[in-house]
């Protein structure tokens, strides 16, 4: 439990962005249809019950009980055990109007007293308003339901509003009288469904973050603003996944599953959000360096832009890449002054002219394809070409892409959008198409090329390759 004031919500994620919700206050749930309001609910009751031992009753005007079951079974939820365990109790009262409305009232309040109800959830306060002759009557019912059930039973109750569509929205009696309103949303970003929960009031708790991203996969969950250090990459493991067969992995286990790993001789591009962190960006892009590495496969490395060196071999270090594997598998350029002694497989270059950049490439394959047999992995920042080079960057790129090919190797390009052309001079040429961007605090991914959905990267306690979670 948060304290004597408030209560744990249960949910996932949602209790890192409040301390909680008032104990026995009532708590608007608003969105359009498809947000996840039952689901947010259900988790509500269901965990209230199962974690802290507080019964719930879910009364609804919806749908009956068997429905309620299997929906919610989908989430992973077992009601009809709580049920058993007289833990839950579930109310579906049909949609009457007025004298039918105290009967409905009392079905509730009884339902409450009978199990010793600490969490209710009423589906919805849209559909329970059309019992009503008037908005004041609706008034009167909150009032008392805010009185009899969730103060005097000390009964912290959900209300579910169904909004009809974003723009439409209005706030109502319903909210001003609320100790707490939640907004769940889902808009269409680039044609793909995004998810975000807002924190538009909560009484008596601190409101620590107001937005965040959240899914419905396997679950309601919110994921709330996480901060990447330095220190996320300390005392983690790191085991390469395999290859697939004809070509590389991406370092990620759930991306590997989703794309089918990078295929031999491709060229990947990924355009990266300036608003990330280099250790943000890094949770994401580093695991297909790493396994390359690993794997005794030669990388040859020019950094994107806001990236240095010395960003590079900490990383490396802590992935666990022993040193002897990294000095031989590693090599990395780099084009600004430095008073730092330079390792063996580090080597600055003055970039004077595109030849130059080509040159160092195809000597590093000629070197490391002989002798290693192994196709290079060559990850190259564009942006950063780019301001010394301008249009010149293409030959550049097109020369890695086509050298890539012929060698059955892999290419990386490491874009920001520096420059407005950019991106439309070099997605042509990228077989993969991947953007890394930062949402509510939030690193996110998606496929341009080949189209994916909307993936929330969460980093692991004790694995440097993170979880990908669809937002669906």
């Amino acid at each position: 439990m948060s304290s004597c004031n408030t209560i744990s919500t249960g949910i996932e994620g949602l209790d890192k962005l409040i301390t909680g919700f008032p104990r026995g206050g009532l708590i608007t749930v608003s969105g359009n249809p498809g947000t996840g309001k039952t689901a947010l609910a259900g988790t509500f009751i269901h965990n209230g019950a199962l974690k802290y031992g507080e019964p719930g009753v879910y009364a609804s005007f919806l749908e009956d009980e068997e429905r309620f079951y299997n929906f919610m079974a989908g989430f992973g939820l077992d009601f009809k055990s709580l049920k058993e365990k007289g833990l839950f109790k579930y109310l579906a009262i049909p949609t009457l109007f007025e004298p039918g409305m105290s009967i409905s009232v009392a079905d509730i309040v009884e339902a409450v007293e009978h199990i010793g109800a600490k969490r209710l959830v009423i589906d919805s306060f849209t559909a329970l308003s059309q019992m009503f002759k008037s908005p004041p009557e609706a008034r009167v019912f909150l009032h008392s339901l805010l009185s009899k059930i969730a103060r005097q039973m000390d009964c912290t109750t959900i209300l579910i509003k169904e909004v009809p569509s974003e723009q439409s929205y209005e706030y109502g009696f319903e909210e001003f009288i609320s100790d707490g309103v939640i907004q769940l949303r889902r808009e269409i970003i680039e044609d793909r469904l995004f998810r975000e929960l807002r924190i538009l009031k909560m009484r008596g708790s601190q409101v620590i973050e107001p937005l965040a991203c959240m899914s419905l996969y396997k679950g309601f969950r919110v994921y709330p603003p996480m901060r990447i250090t330095e220190e996320y990459y300390k005392n983690k493991r790191f085991e390469p996944p395999p290859d697939p067969p004809k070509g590389y992995t991406t370092g990620i286990p759930d991306l590997d599953r989703e794309i089918g790993g990078f295929p031999a001789g491709s060229t990947i591009l990924m355009e990266v959000d300036p608003s990330l962190s280099i250790y943000e960006c890094a949770c994401f892009s580093s695991p297909v360096r790493i396994s390359y590495v690993l794997k005794n496969k030669p990388t040859l490395v020019f950094p994107s832009g806001g990236v240095d060196w010395a960003d590079l071999v900490y990383l490396d270090q802590s992935y666990g890449v022993p040193d002897d594997k990294w000095r031989k598998y590693m090599k990395i350029l780099f084009d600004v002054e430095t008073e730092l002694e330079l390792l063996p497989n580090i080597k600055r270059i003055d970039l004077l002219s595109p030849e130059e950049v080509t040159k160092e490439v195809l000597d590093f394959v000629n070197q490391y394809s002989i002798r290693d047999k192994h196709p290079p992995l060559i990850i190259l920042g564009i942006d950063r070409l780019a301001v010394r080079f301008r249009d010149a960057t293409s030959d550049i790129a097109y020369f890695v892409s086509n050298l890539t090919s012929s060698i059955r190797g892999l290419a990386i390009f490491f874009v920001k959008p520096v420059y407005s052309w950019i991106i439309e001079r070099f997605a042509p040429i990228s077989d993969y198409y991947i953007k890394i961007i930062k949402k509510h605090g939030r690193v996110i991914v998606y496929g341009i090329k080949p189209r994916t959905s909307f993936y929330i990267v969460e980093p692991l306690e004790d694995n440097l390759a993170p979880r990908l979670i669809p937002i669906v």
